[in-house]
């Protein structure tokens, strides 16, 4: 009997029930139950399902997701029950793999295409579900409580800075590249050298906000660009001002504008000369500003002088003559020239630079001479007496002689020599006794002064025609003086004829008449006949009284 009623009672709980319910529902197994899910007339009541999937509900309200369509709206098309406890209630046409997940309003694409459902459906992704405080809920079997925001899933790399849609930038392929952020729709349009530089180098990873494993972010927003400055360092250190982009641009640094650029502004304003010069002249092709040398002007130009004026007390400083007006003319004066080892004086000072400080290439490029080995007159000019007067110029210099107000102004002191000169002699120029040559005569160079004669007859010519020749030479000097041409050493009493009584009242013309002959005339002073017919004559003068 009692077996019976066991078979019975087994019997009819199958007729009231197709099978055990799933392990999700089994708190609902009984007959006292079925109602909670069944109509009176056995069928399946949806609106008795969303009495306990409350969420679901929400979502056919709302019409989101899955359950918002129309076609989804009866449960047993995919859920079946009183299979058995372990059977899963979802029920996939053509296996889970072939679910159409753009039925749920997120389409797959991408990354996302070749995930398994699990990689996303994870509890730790879901949101709106209280998972592990509610035992109705498996988070190992729902594919409920995902959100379509990337941030859902992925943690947000820009900490809110750009807000939720991430999609505005980025894609499903990849995080990188950003294939929809376009630099050129923000505030900082990127142009020039700032097309290459790497992100970060501009938006700096911060570490003040780390989440999970991801300890940093690229801050994007609250950048300064407003100044050229906010991000790079002034080489000028505020010299030209704060705006870079007068001279620069984002080409490169070194694409100076030179039309707009103020030199003036730097520490070497250019003038005069330089203002024609290239930049790369001065900067090189690399434009480069760091490192020039500037104090003095052998840091760009080379010594023209060849270190000829390095012991000066300038140290040779090339604008002690120069000017940035140009090389030349030189600007170094007179009066700098008197202070020198060879003070201007005279004729020189008319003298032209260039005519002593002649080009010499002896070393090296040919450069103006400036050192010499000597600053005697045979330095510069050519000895005109041929070395007749070496040892006097060795003991006194030209100077002895000439002056540098002009050569032709002689002051030689003639009594050094063997010849004094007295009277006329003093009067007479140099020509007339040291140019008796030809040659003399044309060109004073040839001048002679060694073996120069000193005898009367040297010079002048001998007006009386031999008569006092002592052998081929008359020698004036017995009866004239260089004072004039009278004869006041002559003494008659020394003569052949004595003068007495009234003789040394006689004219000398009436005993020494002119006569003339084939060369002129001269005066007769012997032979003469001193007998006193040759005078007198025979005839006696009468006597009176």
């Amino acid at each position: 009997m009692l077996t019976f009623l066991l078979v019975t009672t087994a019997g009819a709980r199958a007729q009231l029930s197709p099978g055990k319910l799933s392990q999700a529902h089994a708190s609902l197994e009984g007959v006292t139950d079925c109602t909670k899910c069944h109509s009176n007339d056995r069928e399946l009541a949806p609106e008795k399902c969303l009495s306990c999937h409350i969420r679901i509900k929400n979502e056919q309200e709302e019409s989101k997701g899955l359950h918002g369509q129309k076609d989804y709206q009866e449960c047993q098309k995919c859920h079946v029950e009183h299979l058995g406890r372990d059977v899963s209630l979802i029920y996939w046409k053509g296996g889970e793999k072939a679910f159409d997940h753009n039925l749920t309003g997120f389409m797959l694409e991408g990354k996302h295409a070749s995930l398994n459902c699990r990689d996303c459906h994870l509890a730790k992704f879901m949101r709106g579900l209280s998972v592990g405080s509610d035992e109705r809920i498996d988070p190992g079997r729902t594919f409920m409580g995902l959100h379509s925001e990337c941030t859902s899933c992925h943690v947000d790399e820009h900490r809110g800075q750009e807000g939720d849609n991430c999609l505005k930038c980025h894609n499903q392929v990849a995080w990188k590249p950003v294939v929809g952020f376009d630099h050129a729709r923000t505030e900082f349009a990127l142009t020039g050298k700032h097309q290459t530089v790497d992100c970060v180098k501009c938006h700096v990873l911060q570490t003040d906000r780390p989440i999970g494993k991801d300890p940093d972010y690229m801050k994007l927003t609250g950048l300064k660009f407003e100044r050229c400055t906010d991000c790079h360092k002034d080489a000028h250190n505020g010299r030209l001002g704060q705006n870079c982009t007068s001279c620069h641009n984002t080409s490169g640094w070194f694409k100076v504008n030179t039309t707009s650029f103020d030199h003036s502004k730097t520490r070497y304003p250019l003038e005069g000369m330089h203002v024609t010069v290239t930049c790369s002249k001065c900067h090189g092709e690399s434009q480069s500003k760091k490192g020039l040398k500037f104090a003095a002007c052998t840091d760009c130009h080379t010594d023209y002088h060849r270190g000829q004026f390095a012991k000066r007390a300038s140290r040779g400083a090339c604008e002690e003559c120069h000017t940035v007006k140009g090389f030349t003319p030189a600007n170094f004066l007179m009066s700098q020239h008197d202070k020198t080892d060879y003070p201007l004086r005279g004729a020189h000072r008319a003298v032209p630079c260039v005519a002593c400080h002649k080009k010499s290439s002896l070393s090296g490029p040919a450069a103006y001479n400036f050192v010499f080995k000597s600053t005697t007159c045979f330095a510069c000019h050519k000895d005109p007496h041929h070395g007749q007067v070496d040892s006097l110029v060795t003991a006194f210099g030209c100077e002895s002689c000439h002056s540098v107000n002009d050569w032709a102004e002689i002051s030689y002191d003639h009594s050094r020599t063997k010849f004094p000169l007295e009277g006329k002699h003093a009067q007479t120029t140099c020509f007339k006794c040291h140019g008796d040559t030809a040659a003399a005569k044309i060109n004073r160079s040839d001048l002679r002064f060694v073996n120069v004669r000193t005898d009367c007859q040297s010079c002048h010519a001998d007006v009386h025609r031999n008569q006092f020749a002592a052998g081929n030479a008359t020698d004036g000097s017995r009866c004239h003086t260089p004072a004039d041409w009278k004869a006041s050493k002559f003494n008659h009493q020394t003569a052949r004829y004595k003068l007495d009584g009234a003789h040394q009242y006689v004219a000398c013309n009436k005993c020494h008449p002119t006569v003339s002959d084939d060369a002129g005339k001269f005066v007769r002073y012997k032979p003469l006949d001193t007998s006193c017919v040759s005078c007198h004559g025979t005839t006696l003068p009468e006597r009176r009284g």
